[in-house]
């Protein structure tokens, strides 16, 4: 119940299927991008063994998102896994300048295709707006929700969250999209 009540809120600002899509891709790009920045700066915590600023960040959100949805969780850990195993391997591979021309592009595009989403397809503003933590932190597994919802997976939890969303009058419909 605690996740559907938190899918609700990033829902309410994210229920057009182009808008949604957009995330499915821009998410993760940011996430990236945010990663590898990270993954320069080192804590000297096992000798032998490097950790970053980027590991520990990923071991946090990941722990928080056991707390919500073990299934989502899951998943989301394969996803920053191989993020993280990205970013880390870029880092060691490239020097800073190109590093922060790959984190700026990614922040921009990212960024910029989902405000484009939200005010072009979804005709409303973003959830940072209203919910930083939520839009920063937990929309990469809400963006797993979304995939999961799309294959049909989860019905139930799906159902779940447009109940919410309609209780709370914020469930939108759209028309079909021609192909």
């Amino acid at each position: 119940m605690r996740f559907a009540k938190q899918m609700a809120f990033y829902s309410a600002y994210h229920q057009e299927k182009r808008n949604i899509l957009i995330h499915v891709v821009g998410v993760p790009t940011i996430t990236f991008s945010v990663l590898l920045v990270l993954s320069w700066i080192k804590i000297p915590v096992l000798e032998g063994f490097p950790v970053t600023v980027a590991m520990v960040f990923t071991a946090a959100v990941l722990l928080y998102y056991f707390t919500l949805d073990f299934i989502f969780a899951f998943t989301a850990t394969l996803l920053f896994g191989g993020l993280l195993g990205a970013a880390h391997y870029l880092s060691l591979h490239v020097d800073t300048t190109t590093g922060w021309i790959i984190f700026a592009t990614a922040q921009i595009l990212g960024w910029g295709t989902q405000f484009y989403g939200h005010f072009v397809f979804e005709k409303d503003r973003p959830a940072l707006f209203d919910n930083l933590f939520q839009a920063l932190i937990s929309a990469p597994l809400f963006v797993v929700a979304d995939v999961f919802f799309e294959l049909g997976f989860r019905k139930d939890l799906e159902n779940e969250v447009k109940q919410i969303l309609s209780e709370q009058g914020k469930l939108k419909t759209f028309e079909a999209v021609a192909h």
